[in-house]
């Protein structure tokens, strides 16, 4: 008889426990946020060619998602990965003997970004001419997403920013006034995948 009541009364404590463990961890789980449910309804393009592959363009008039006003046209997209993400834009799908607008995102080893105008050959010989470059230690991550804002004006200034941040933290002006009608995403020599046609 003892025994039997010493059993039940240990069943009430670990059922108990079990109670508690459970409230505790959907409590937990319901105040704790989830890093990649910023990348919701994006597109992904994870089959990124090294910095000097043959890069796939894609037509911006397709995209859902895009932002336009009498004076710019704005994207959202997102960059998982450790560093050196590189975003390229320009006004024809086969940009070669032409020239597009490259943004380096978290280059150099996830130490600085920049943005240039690119030339590449027929031959896939590219020169590099910079417009702007600034330090931004450690943007990029490979274990969450981090969500950007691209505005490319009409009159040639072009901003990155932070999403959700009011200021870019790269800024610069292209005198060519490269308009954003194809757009690729390629890397340096790491993985990383990018989302784009993201929803504002």
């Amino acid at each position: 008889m003892f025994r039997a009541v010493h059993h039940t009364a240990g069943s009430k404590m670990s059922s108990l426990k079990g109670i508690t463990i459970i409230v505790f961890a959907l409590f937990v789980g319901a105040s704790a946020s989830n890093s990649f449910e910023i990348i919701k309804d994006c597109k992904q393009y994870y089959d990124l060619v090294d910095y000097n592959g043959p890069v796939k363009y894609f037509s911006t008039a397709n995209l859902q998602h895009v932002r336009s006003t009498d004076q710019s046209k704005v994207f959202k997209f997102a960059v998982l990965g450790p560093g050196d993400g590189h975003l390229r834009y320009g006004m024809w799908q086969f940009p070669y003997d032409n020239e597009v607008i490259e943004i380096a995102i978290g280059g150099w080893r996830n130490t600085k970004s920049a943005g240039r105008r690119q030339h590449r050959t027929a031959y896939n010989q590219d020169t590099n001419y910079p417009l702007a470059e600034v330090q931004t230690p450690n943007l990029l991550s490979p274990f969450h997403p981090l969500m950007f804002v691209l505005e490319v004006f009409n009159e040639g200034r072009v901003e990155v920013r932070i999403d959700g941040q009011p200021q870019p933290f790269l800024s610069f002006q292209d005198s060519s006034q490269i308009p954003a009608n194809y757009m690729a995403f390629n890397k340096w020599d790491r993985d990383l995948i990018f989302f784009y046609d993201c929803p504002f």
